[in-house]
């Protein structure tokens, strides 16, 4: 079995287009060869759902034969080179990026590899500057300790008390989504960091998905909405309403509304997939669209807020 990455930047449609192929291919013979060879960028949607996608792969899939650019032929060295430049060279390109987000140590045994090719990131090399690594939320004590962390780091690189408090508040509500409504055994994923993009704008990129019951299966437990939920993209469209959620009573539902909410608030954009629907949400002008894309297990969603907004400039 064969899945193959066409785009550079690997994020949501790209995800999208590697769930399609998958589908196309999941009942051959065989373990699955995923060609991420013409990858150049990686965002932490996509990490997550890669991280997902690995660990929820059927038996007769395993190992993965996983092909990225200079790996597993060059594998990162663990021990101080002589070269005057790998230090500089080293943080750059995808390989390394895995390696600073932690990726290795989340599938590293559904892999066709030796031990010896995982990348390890070397101790002579400086802090990996992650805002939050790729991190598997089991319990609400495991977020806690996520979030006091990651709030720490925010502080440090001078955003708001307002901003880091709206940003901590997103992943407060996604990651308790996930233990309250996903039923996921394996747990959710959670990523976050910030990049540039063409305009020379920095912006924060949050990730987060799980292997669930999906959305529209979550929702359903209320017969309130059942009549709703023809399918997964109206599903989606219900849920970023305010009260709408699995439970009768109160208390609950404010999670995915409260994330568009402050992502009108900054600007910025919410991607969100789940099962087979997608809703796309732009901030700037408010604007929502749900459509019906390939089928993706779970909830997955890809936050993006400028930076300089969540900084107070």
């Amino acid at each position: 079995m064969n899945v193959c990455l066409e785009s550079k930047t690997y994020s949501v449609k790209a995800h999208d287009d590697i769930m399609r192929q998958w589908e196309e291919v999941r009942f051959e013979s065989g373990p699955l060869t995923l060609d991420l060879r013409n990858l150049g960028f990686i965002d932490p949607f996509a990490m997550c759902g890669l991280v997902l996608f690995i660990n929820h792969l059927p038996d007769d899939a395993l190992p993965v034969k996983l092909l990225l650019p200079g790996w597993p032929q060059g594998a990162m060295q663990t021990t101080k080179p002589s070269e005057k430049n790998l230090l500089e060279a080293m943080p750059n390109g995808p390989v390394s990026y895995l390696t600073r987000m932690g990726f290795w140590d989340l599938v590293r045994n559904k892999l066709d590899c030796r031990e010896n090719q995982i990348p390890v990131w070397p101790s002579y090399l400086p802090e990996r500057k992650v805002l939050l690594d790729l991190t598997v939320m089991h319990s609400h004590d495991a977020i806690s300790v996520m979030l006091r962390r990651t709030g720490e780091l925010l502080q440090g690189i001078g955003y708001s008390i307002v901003g880091r408090g709206h940003v901590m508040e997103v992943l407060s509500e996604l990651c308790s989504n996930v233990l309250l409504h996903a039923q996921a055994d394996f747990g959710g994923v959670a990523a976050m960091q910030t990049y540039r993009n063409k305009q020379d704008t920095r912006y924060l990129v949050i990730g987060i998905g799980d292997m669930g019951i999906g959305v529209r299966q979550s929702l359903a437990g209320n017969e309130k909405l059942s009549g709703r939920l023809e399918n997964d993209a109206q599903s989606l469209g219900v849920a970023v309403q305010m009260g709408a959620t699995r439970y009768g009573s109160g208390g609950h539902g404010g999670g995915l509304p409260r994330v568009l909410d402050i992502a009108r608030r900054y600007a910025g954009r919410v991607a969100l997939r789940s099962g087979s629907g997608a809703l796309a949400y732009n901030g700037v002008d408010e604007q929502r669209r749900s459509f019906q894309t390939s089928f993706l297990q779970g909830t997955h969603l890809r936050i993006v807020l400028p930076e300089a907004k969540l900084k107070g400039k």
